[in-house]
């Protein structure tokens, strides 16, 4: 009875400090943080097989991960590229008007492209803030993707469903990570604009925020999964 009583204290306890841990030692190599991050989100995966609603956050999640890597490789600073790129930020931002921070992308897409024309008449070689962007817009889509998920799942997979605590915690730290990147970008433009090569706060804690935010997402997937486990091994 007492191990029944303190085992979800005990594994809360475990776990994250487990995955704090984790998250510490894999801050300076980012492959081995996307190997345990998918690892772990698999072997959630692997647990909750039955359960439509935990399995969908995580088919987005890896899918925002898919598309950030896709991004990253496919990219390029290039005039058409930045014009599709913007383009296709102004649309999507009207298209997820309902969401605050599709209103957040909208007024930053219009300032760099406003900014970006400036630079190009000038001829000032602009910096690669493009990226920054592509990311405010997958992250602004996968957070849209789990606000829909159960009339997704619903309609497209015909498949009963229902909104979970998981589902407003990951969309929460989604738009937590559209803003920190509105952040970064921002600064980009101040650090640019004004000549103050000296403002590169959230260009460098970037990284270490966005992976924190991360570790928090598998964290509570996992959190959620384990859950559901725990009356399974209790009656063991």
């Amino acid at each position: 009875m007492l191990v029944r009583a303190y085992l979800p204290k005990i594994m809360t306890a475990l776990f994250g400090g487990l995955f704090i841990a984790a998250g510490i030692l894999t801050f300076q190599n980012p492959a081995a943080f996307d190997i345990l991050f998918i690892a772990i989100l698999i072997f959630t995966a692997s647990i909750c097989k039955n359960d439509t609603d935990v399995l969908g956050v995580i088919t987005i999640i890896l899918l925002l991960r898919a598309l950030d890597e896709t991004v990253w490789f496919f990219i390029n600073g290039n005039v058409e590229t930045k014009f599709l790129l913007y383009s296709f930020g102004l649309g999507i931002s009207y298209y997820l008007r309902h969401d605050w921070a599709a209103k957040l992308l909208l007024v930053v897409t219009l300032i760099i492209s406003a900014i970006e024309i400036y630079w190009f008449i000038t001829e000032y070689p602009p910096p690669e803030i493009y990226w920054n962007v592509a990311l405010i817009i997958v992250t602004l889509i996968a957070r849209n993707l789990i606000f829909s998920r159960v009339s997704i799942t619903e309609s497209w997979f015909n498949l009963s469903s229902k909104s979970i605590n998981l589902d407003w915690t990951i969309f929460r730290l989604y738009g937590l990570s559209l803003i920190v990147q509105v952040l970064v970008v921002l600064e980009y433009l101040i650090r640019h604009l004004t000549n103050s090569p000296q403002v590169v706060f959230f260009y460098y804690a970037n990284p270490y925020i966005m992976q924190v935010i991360s570790m928090l997402a598998i964290w509570v997937t996992f959190q959620e999964s384990y859950k559901l486990l725990l009356p399974r091994l209790l009656k063991a």
